[in-house]
């Protein structure tokens, strides 16, 4: 099944059309159009072998680019990870992975399919079934004098100057870049709005003038609601490695034998507990369509951030 999709490249508009393909094991995108419509493309970590339905190696070889695309069909704009490769006569075809991911309505007899989201209704519902008893009536008495310790506004205070707070530190060689701006629908823009009042009221961002960005967008997650990404890989190739250890899984699992009891602790916003270095804020700003931005705290993305949390942790259970 084919259907019409529109490809968002440098804020144009390109008209064509996905083939929807249940035994593709991937989302791809015809090299051929990506040259003809100068379509951005970067290089994999890992090249991807490609091997024909018997197993055998295929002709075009492996794949070594990708494209990071905004999609829209219809009304709905999805942001799709497209491997590049020769596809012959199609531009874009969605796999599998595509299909479970979005899970879409598919009407056989008209041709047609719908993008399955949320609707409203449901979101209120079961925002209203969980809010239906107060907090102290779902914890055990005995745990009433440790609930301050779970409040959200307690977790939003501005974390304090640490020895460790997140570096970046920068290649000789260098060089910054700016980035392109990610046109956002108008869902897309309230969501931003959201993130930005309430980043900027905390104080984990503020205006920037930095001269070098990173691309800001937004992710579905499976709630239908929306998650803020900045793109740092860019950044992170020309960041300077922190070899600071990180737990062997391996050790984690050995101290877990013979237990019969298993709890977790979730430290709310994590990352956001710890600054980034001050001088360091600009050069993880990123862009939006209201303006550009920078954090003072840790975000997600940054390739450093397991390291300067590991730090935080082993500090914290000395």
């Amino acid at each position: 099944m084919q259907i019409p999709v529109q490809v968002k490249v440098y804020g144009q508009t390109v008209l064509s059309n996905a083939l929807i393909d249940s035994g593709a094991e991937g989302k791809f995108i015809d090299s051929k159009f990506v040259a003809k419509h100068r379509i951005p493309i970067r290089k994999l970590v890992k090249p991807i072998p490609v091997h024909n339905v018997d197993g055998t190696p295929n002709q075009n070889g492996t794949i070594t680019h990708y494209t990071l695309r905004p999609l829209l069909f219809g009304n709905k704009l999805t942001l799709a990870f497209l491997l590049v490769t020769s596809l012959g006569k199609e531009d874009i075809i969605l796999g599998l992975p595509w299909l479970k991911q979005r899970n879409p309505i598919i009407n056989w007899k008209e041709g047609t399919i719908s993008i399955r989201r949320t609707t409203t209704a449901t979101s209120l519902a079961q925002r209203t079934t969980k809010t239906s008893k107060p907090l102290k009536d779902l914890i055990p008495a005995n745990y009433h004098n440790f609930i301050h310790l779970f409040e959200k506004k307690a977790a939003e205070r501005f974390p304090i100057e640490r020895p460790y707070d997140h570096a970046i530190d920068l290649k000789p060689d260098f060089i910054p870049r700016d980035c392109k701006l990610y046109s956002m629908t108008p869902q897309e823009e309230v969501a931003l709005n959201e993130f930005l009042t309430e980043n900027l009221r905390k104080g984990y961002i503020r205006p920037s003038k930095s001269p070098m960005a990173s691309p800001f967008f937004f992710v579905d997650k499976k709630d239908g609601t929306l998650r803020p990404c900045q793109d740092y890989r860019a950044l992170n190739e020309g960041t300077i490695k922190n070899a600071y250890p990180l737990p062997l899984i391996g050790d984690l699992m050995d101290k877990l034998r013979n237990a019969k009891y298993f709890t977790k602790l979730d430290l709310r916003s994590g990352y956001n507990n710890i600054r980034i270095k001050d001088g360091d804020q600009h050069k993880a700003a990123f862009k939006t369509t209201r303006g550009l931005f920078e954090p003072t705290v840790m975000f997600f993305g940054l390739c450093n951030s397991p390291a300067t949390f590991q730090m935080f942790m082993n500090d914290i259970f000395r």
